[in-house]
């Protein structure tokens, strides 16, 4: 074995020796490390900034994309929002050891299922400095070793907030191993990510390329974020007042995240107040593209492809579609949605049953900005990353979901045999 490789085992390794303390570390414990995590950023706000600059540096020389590079950068704005997610989630109930149900058998057993930390978590993502943050503060509060793989573009930023959580780890008189971040090559990744003896969970954050690429390669569990085609649509009993303010949220706010809208569906009894949605979201710089009822309406939107409606812009560009009613919204998001995160605007309480029930998505909203699609919005703190998987985790990831469980049963001399059960 490469000298290299060792390395890279090493990491697996030590991270395996060192879960057991984690997940046996008090929530004091654990919320000394959070809180100081906190006051070591707010004091270490100049080198943070420094750290990124040179990394926005290099990856503009690189040609970075725009969207990336908003998502690279960890400005006064970002640093000031980690530090209130580690003091919320120093806040939140500690999940370990919670016991989720328990009950008496007719033999007299006692039965209980009790949370337990997951074990030893692989975080691999790219040009997100804030996810170092807050990873390694879920993983860290629900009890579990972390092992942060930042990308490249990322490094000197990601290098002095390591060294921040081991300053931070130590004085909570925890192992600084606990949350090891790190840097490599695509080749220390493929090593990683054969480790299932040490590793036991893998939770990819990036383009979908990244994502598909650990899924394939990966011997360990894989928690997958895949794209969000996120869908607004506005009801034939909508307020469109209401509609237009979610639609412009939705979509303006933060155009190049996950749980942006990307389609807006239009019920076609709404058709007639097509000029008005489409002249307020042009308002706000998008750029719209729309199915061919909507263009005899306004002739002078871009012409929307069959490829659109797959889409993940990304960006300030939306497709719109008129649809005949709620069945065909459905329809729609089910067929060309990414079962990400999806909304419907209506007055009309059974069509907004029918559209909580029959949309296959990790989040349903009912006249709301599909922006809440959010930790700290939904009192998580923040999130670790938005699984569109349905095992194990669905929708926005925080403590609860960083864990498992174990039975516990307790009897009183029981034997199987005879008279046990």
């Amino acid at each position: 074995m490469q000298t290299k490789d060792m390395e890279t085992r090493t990491i697996a390794q030590t991270a395996r020796e060192v879960a057991r303390a984690t997940a046996r570390a008090s929530t004091a414990q654990k919320n000394a490390a959070l809180k100081a995590m906190a006051a070591k950023l707010e004091n270490a706000r100049d080198r943070v900034r420094e750290a990124n600059d040179a990394d926005l540096a290099g990856a503009i020389e690189a040609g970075l994309e725009p969207k990336l590079l908003d998502r690279l950068r960890f400005n006064d704005g970002k640093i000031d929002a980690r530090i209130r997610c580690l003091h919320k989630i120093a806040e939140l109930p500690d999940p370990v050891g919670e016991v989720l149900r328990e009950d008496e058998r007719p033999n007299g057993l006692r039965v209980a299922r009790m949370r337990v930390p997951i074990g030893v978590i692989l975080m691999i993502y790219e040009a997100r400095p804030h996810v170092t943050v807050n990873a390694g503060a879920f993983c860290l509060k629900s009890g579990n070793a972390a092992i942060l793989r930042g990308g490249s573009e990322a490094k000197h930023c990601n290098d002095l907030l390591g060294d921040l959580w081991k300053e931070s780890l130590a004085e909570a008189d925890l192992p600084v191993e606990a949350i090891q971040v790190i840097s490599g090559s695509h080749e220390d990744i493929d090593v990683l990510l054969g480790l299932d003896e040490y590793i036991d969970l893998v939770i990819p954050r990036g383009g979908k390329g990244l994502i598909e690429a650990v899924s394939r390669r990966s011997l360990i569990p894989v928690i997958k974020h895949y794209a969000g085609v996120c869908h607004v649509y506005v009801d034939e009993g909508a307020d469109i007042q209401d509609a237009i303010a979610i639609a412009i949220d939705s979509k303006c706010l933060m155009p190049e995240v996950c749980n942006a809208m990307e389609t807006l569906l239009v019920h076609r009894e709404q058709a007639s107040e097509l000029p008005r949605i489409v002249s307020a979201l042009k308002g706000a710089g998008v750029t719209v593209k729309g199915c061919l009822l909507t263009r005899a309406i306004l002739p002078d939107v871009e012409p929307a492809s069959e490829d659109d409606w797959r889409t993940e812009y990304l960006d300030n560009i939306l497709a719109v579609r008129v649809v005949k009613n709620v069945e065909e919204a459905i329809r729609h998001i089910n067929a060309y949605g990414s079962h990400h995160t999806d909304a419907i605007v209506t007055a009309d309480e059974s069509r907004a049953q029918q559209f909580v029930d029959q949309v296959d998505s990790a989040v349903v909203l009912v006249n709301a900005s599909t922006m809440f699609c959010d930790g700290e919005a939904l009192g998580m703190g923040a999130e670790i990353g938005i699984s569109t998987d349905k095992l194990h985790a669905r929708g926005p990831m925080g403590l609860e979901e960083l864990t498992s469980y174990k039975f516990v049963i307790r009897g009183n001399g029981h034997v199987m045999g005879g008279n046990g059960q």
